[in-house]
């Protein structure tokens, strides 16, 4: 029931940074699979695990945050916080 926007720099922006030692199921993870910013962005299932859509072929996978081809293009975790009225 969040809204959050669609593009990843978007959503990169909206959000809130979250130390890596407290991520939680829900929380985005910021990739940079083209240049050095934020180009890519999944959801954690845990604090090593993720699914996203690696391509817009509309097949999701689950991967983990350690291995050799997503570790060294993890930026950071971001939580979405809404403000309460």
């Amino acid at each position: 029931g969040i809204a959050v926007p669609r593009d990843v720099r978007s959503q990169y922006h909206a959000t809130r940074k979250v130390e890596d030692r407290n991520i939680q199921p829900g929380d985005l993870l910021f990739f940079a699979t083209e240049g050095h910013d934020a180009s890519h962005v999944a959801i954690a299932i845990s604090a090593n695990q993720f699914v996203h859509a690696p391509s817009s072929n509309g097949i999701v996978r689950v991967e983990t945050l350690r291995s050799d081809y997503w570790a060294p293009r993890y930026i950071e975790a971001h939580r979405v916080v809404t403000i309460q009225p």
